[in-house]
């Protein structure tokens, strides 16, 4: 079993590399927006073919350049904000006495994103835009739906096991 001190050190570090991640990412996302176009999310539910051609007319070049840079380095930190779920979900697990595979809903949101990022750079190469579109967006919302989940209940702090 691990000690306090050595949990909280392996989540700030995985904090710490989140947080650097995100600084890259929002950089992207600003570069999006200043093409005058929206950020990655509203690319992400698209889910149309039109609503995704729309975005990236009003990205032009340099948005979808920085879209499809978005979206290769989102691999990276999707790894980032599933460790850091993950270690955060075992963390209140461990105070609460709930079941060992807890922790693996940061995986279903990591493996949701994953899907969903195939689908978006399929879509920015204008392959099958309208079936990736949709893919895209079932993913994002599913993504979505376990980060909140998992999230509520990693920060939630409820009431410790009655062992």
């Amino acid at each position: 079993m691990q000690s306090g001190g050595v949990s909280r050190n392996r989540i700030a570090a995985a904090a710490l590399g989140y947080v650097g991640y995100s600084a890259v990412m929002l950089r992207l996302e600003h570069q999006m927006r200043a093409t005058g176009g929206p950020g990655i999310i509203p690319f992400e539910l698209a889910g149309t073919a039109a609503k995704a051609e729309n975005i990236m007319g009003r990205w032009g070049e340099a948005g979808q350049r920085a879209a499809r840079r978005s979206m290769w380095l989102d691999f990276g930190y999707m790894s980032s904000y599933g460790i850091l779920l993950g270690l955060l979900i075992d963390r209140r697990r461990r105070l609460r006495g709930h079941p060992t595979w807890l922790p693996a809903l940061a995986a279903g949101a990591v493996a949701g994103d994953a899907v969903e990022g195939v689908a978006l750079l399929r879509v920015l190469d204008r392959r099958n835009i309208a079936g990736n579109a949709r893919r895209a967006r079932t993913a994002a919302s599913v993504k979505f739906a376990i980060l909140a989940v998992a999230l509520g209940y990693s920060l939630y702090p409820g009431n410790r096991s009655s062992k």
